[in-house]
């Protein structure tokens, strides 16, 4: 719920409101203040009433108001954590969650943050201190953004507010744009806005006037597998039990809770869970009238859920709402995927104000082809000699028919010479880069010398790999240290900005009971053999659906959630706008790459092949993104 806007050290009455008008969206239901004029110091929060309609009001404080906070998200166990403070003397004013984690910061100081379970971002300013605390939740399902000159300070949920800024510049950080091409995102704490930063997931900042900021990491996941009983009955029990209670605490609302339903087994083991403990259920499913449309299976689970259910149809059309779309993000995410999340809460937005959904299973689970890819391509190179890599291997696959891919990995398209050569490369370079590296190698959109190509000649020199974080070895399974990466950026900077910016456009929470860090924790523990095989994935999950859902549900593949943009790539409304952004007049003035190396882009993803449509794309967004927030053009 909500959004926040603040900030320290700058003098502009007027600033606070036009911060929080800003994100007007994220929280329709009603506006709070607090300013500490002596410090030049104001934190405002746009409210999204769901716990405690009448008396959750923010800002919220303690007894004596010495401690204030505004605040984004659920604190799902804010019931618990209220009767120990209780118990402890602490009295209350509402039974709002907010409230809780004023008098938390007085109990426990920033040690408050290890009891939270739940989704969030929050403003607390200790006034006896003069203190500012910023916070976000442990894997970054609500964003944070801030800018800092100075002793001057600006910090909200989304960039949009922070640019109400005057001090603030609006300029393009070109440092970013070679990780975006190459991870479709740019990943914590940079974003694509010079001197702007995101709080990292798990992060903390704490900042005084005429004092440097210290920001403190207070979560990661453990690696290890300690503690855990050795049956894996009693592991799948211990599992259940912790989805049920998340469900269960996700489902803690004043207001009605819906699901996004897919045809996978994630929300349907989630919707399965809330069936049992709400009387109903409403549920939508996205339907893009396609071959890899999977709107038909998720009808057949949600009648055999007893659910009410709604298919949101999402056609070729919908992508004239990119321009809008890219401006709800702030943040360029470089896949045209981000029009049917906009679809879809658009569409639960009408009757509801919250939705569960499935995100972070596939991360704890290993549920990507490339969670197989990556494991096996480690064992390859481990147990066969280099000569023997190179003397077989790698010429078999170069000389094999480019269709021979697509029998392997499930996409919507042909991969074609691009994505074999892409895989032959994988393979070839695998010993010489890191865990990240590799990680990268498999997954991007955009390769180095496919970028290097695309620069134009005075930017050349951004292609490089030296953003590549180095990866610490954490020790613990192979394939655990791999899932581990998506938690350090893929999950918050890829997956969950989709569902945050996009619902909260239309004034939609959505709650991921996978991402319960209990949930999380218990899932690294596991052996990696429940997690995936060859030939199986998200092992242990499946056989917990068991439990819950028919087996035709259990036992279907996974299909991985593409917009059919191969078919939709020559509707007009796909072509006007390709053709208006990457006009080369356009891309020459812009400046960034070679206007020819662009225009063969274009005329390569004529043919509908995988891998050059979304690069095309890519760059599409990249533009909508300078023309919304650089050029301030209207959308």
């Amino acid at each position: 719920m909500c959004g926040i806007v603040g900030y320290l050290g700058i003098d502009d009455p007027g600033l606070i409101e036009r911060m929080a008008q800003r994100i007007r969206h994220r929280g329709p239901d009603g506006m709070g203040v607090y300013a500490d004029p002596e410090q030049t110091f104001g934190m405002a929060v746009r409210r999204l009433a769901i716990i405690d309609l009448e008396g959750g009001r923010q800002p919220a404080a303690n007894e004596d108001r010495s401690v204030v906070v505004c605040y984004n998200g659920e604190i799902y166990n804010f019931v618990e954590l209220r009767e120990q403070l209780q118990a402890r003397g602490h009295v209350f004013r509402s039974r709002s969650d907010t409230e809780v984690i004023a008098h938390a910061y007085e109990e426990w100081g920033t040690d408050c943050l290890q009891r939270f379970n739940g989704m969030f971002a929050f403003a607390l300013y200790d006034v006896r201190r003069g203190e500012l605390l910023l916070a976000r939740d442990r894997c970054g399902q609500k964003p944070l953004y801030w800018w800092r000159h100075g002793d001057k300070l600006v910090f909200a949920s989304e960039v949009k507010a922070i640019l109400e800024c005057a001090d603030v510049p609006r300029a393009c950080n070109v440092r970013a744009i070679d990780p975006y091409l190459a991870l479709r995102y740019v990943p914590e704490p940079e974003t694509m806005f010079e001197g702007i930063y995101t709080l990292r997931a798990g992060h903390f900042m704490t900042v005084r006037r005429g004092a440097e900021p210290r920001i403190e990491r207070y979560w990661e996941i453990p690696l290890g597998q300690d503690g855990l009983p050795t049956r894996d009955e009693a592991m799948l029990d211990l599992l259940g039990d912790g989805l049920d209670k998340a469900v269960g605490l996700t489902l803690r609302s004043d207001v009605p809770v819906g699901a996004y339903l897919s045809a996978g087994v994630d929300s349907s083991l989630i919707v399965a869970l809330m069936a049992k403990q709400q009387s109903q259920v409403r549920t939508f499913t996205l339907g893009f009238g396609s071959p890899i449309d999977e709107s038909a299976d998720a009808a057949r689970t949600a009648e055999l859920l007893g659910t009410e259910h709604e298919e949101v149809p999402c056609r070729a059309e919908d992508l004239a709402r990119l321009p809008q779309v890219v401006y709800q993000m702030d943040r360029p995410v470089g896949d045209a995927l981000v029009v049917a999340f906009d679809r879809l809460a658009e569409a639960a937005s009408r009757d509801l104000k919250v939705v569960l959904s499935g995100e972070g299973a596939d991360e704890m689970f290993a549920g990507y082809q490339f969670h197989k890819v990556i494991p096996l391509a480690e064992r390859y190179h481990r147990l066969m000699p280099g000569l023997l890599q190179r003397g077989i291997g790698l010429p078999l696959l170069r000389a094999a028919p480019v269709d021979m891919l697509d029998r392997f990995f499930r996409f919507p398209a042909r991969l074609g010479r691009s994505g074999r050569d892409r895989l032959v490369d994988f393979l070839s370079r695998y010993g010489e880069r890191n865990l990240f590296a590799n990680y990268l190698a498999l997954r991007t959109l955009w390769g180095l010398p496919q970028r290097l190509a695309l620069y134009a000649p005075q930017l050349k020199q951004l292609a490089t790999e030296s953003w590549i974080p180095p990866v610490r070895d954490h020790g613990g399974p192979f394939l655990d240290r791999l899932l581990k990466l998506q938690y350090d950026e893929w999950l918050q900077d890829w997956s969950l900005i989709r569902q945050d910016k996009n619902a909260m456009a239309h004034s939609l929470e959505v709650r991921l009971p996978f991402l319960d860090h209990h949930l999380v924790e218990l899932a690294f523990r596991m052996p990696p053999r429940l997690k995936a095989s060859l030939l199986r994935d998200k092992i242990v999950e499946r056989r917990l659906a068991e439990r819950l859902l028919p087996r035709e549900v259990v036992r279907r593949p996974k299909n991985p959630f593409f917009l059919p943009l191969e078919e939709w790539y020559h509707h007009p409304a796909a072509q006007e706008m390709v053709r208006r952004t990457l006009d080369p007049a356009r891309v020459r003035q812009r400046g960034y790459f070679d206007p020819a190396v662009v225009q063969a882009l274009r005329e390569r993803a004529e043919a509908r092949e995988f891998l050059p449509v979304k690069q095309v794309m890519s760059l599409v967004i990249l533009e909508l993104w300078h023309e919304a927030f650089i050029d301030r053009q209207a959308v």
